[in-house]
């Protein structure tokens, strides 16, 4: 697929996403899944409308607990990780265009929040998600806050630095061998949480701090996702989802580490299979099922990161992590 190819579809995917917006936005009164409110406003942010979807972000800032987290489907549940995460990711970056003092008071009681919820060693956890996946979130999240948060101070700086420090040693020391990430329960086959860590904790070091030296762990992350690919370009037998995921973790990190000769053929097979096997409108969990509008956003977000990729200018799609302001 070519940029020019691939333009007219995302036009036309984020006209239908508009379509669905009383399944999706957050002021509606309806509890959504807020993890699919989240993949929404990513696309957003990346589609540049920040600006004229104010009420969205606000409405979000609304939903959070007073521990500063947010619950799967509303206000009222209790807080969990991967979801608050998501979350507080969405307002910081959000509100690098709005910069609104509410959405900054938000994004400050996620930070205390997620400091708060820090396990000793490093990681968060969530029943939902194994712990290296529930980790990958916050430190995400973090990366982005040390990028834009200087609003928020230097000793609030400190120790979000510190609590970040921990959470990619945590990480870092959990890989395996052959360069991937496992979770037995939950991630048998390492497909999606590598694709996860490498993209949204580690790689962004290279340009935040450059301390924590992950530069050979990306690299060998991304080499096993590379190895696990079917000849078809999928990954984890035709998995939509993982397959979206391991396709933009590849882009970033190969940008971000000069080995796109290495990875572009499998970027190229991927995207081709997930174009192959979209419907009509949107995206399905797996081919042949019908659309699932959470896939639909990461579809959006997947071909939007694509045209990133395809510019000579390897900092643009740095942006559509929030790693650089």
């Amino acid at each position: 697929m070519t940029p020019e190819e691939i333009e007219p579809i995302i036009e036309s995917e984020y006209a239908y996403l508009r379509t669905e917006y009383d399944n999706w936005s957050p002021t509606t009164g309806e509890e959504h899944d807020l993890e699919l409110v989240a993949h929404a406003l990513r696309v957003l942010i990346h589609k540049k409308v920040v600006e004229t979807s104010t009420s969205e972000f606000i409405a979000l800032g609304a939903q959070q607990n007073e521990d500063g987290g947010w619950g799967q489907t509303g206000a009222a549940n209790e807080s969990k990780i991967w979801v608050a995460a998501f979350c507080g990711l969405m307002l910081i970056r959000g509100n690098q265009v709005l910069e609104y003092e509410r959405i900054s008071g938000s994004v400050q009681l996620a930070i205390r929040y997620f400091l708060d919820t820090q396990q000793p060693d490093g990681r968060w956890c969530d029943p939902s998600w194994a712990d290296l996946d529930a980790t990958s979130h916050p430190v995400s999240f973090f990366n982005v806050v040390l990028v834009l948060g200087k609003e928020f101070g230097t000793t609030m700086r400190k120790k979000v630095l510190e609590s970040w420090k921990k959470g990619m040693q945590f990480i870092l020391d959990s890989q395996a061998d052959d360069g991937g990430w496992y979770d037995q329960e939950f991630h048998p086959t390492g497909v999606e949480i590598t694709a996860h860590l490498i993209q949204d904790s580690l790689v962004a070091d290279v340009m935040i701090e450059n301390v924590m030296r992950v530069s050979r762990p990306c690299r060998k992350g991304a080499q096993l996702l590379l190895s696990l690919q079917s000849e078809s370009g999928s990954w984890d037998n035709d998995n939509v989802d993982h397959t979206m995921d391991c396709t933009r973790s590849l882009m970033l990190v190969s940008r971000m580490l000069g080995i796109e000769r290495e990875c572009d053929p499998a970027i190229q097979a991927g995207m081709d299979w997930i174009m192959q096997h979209k419907n009509e409108q949107g995206w399905p969990d797996f081919p042949g099922m019908d659309t699932n509008l959470e896939r639909t956003c990461d579809g959006l977000d997947t071909m939007l990161k694509y045209l990133a990729y395809s510019e000579e200018d390897c900092m643009k799609i740095m942006r559509y992590w929030g790693y650089l302001a």
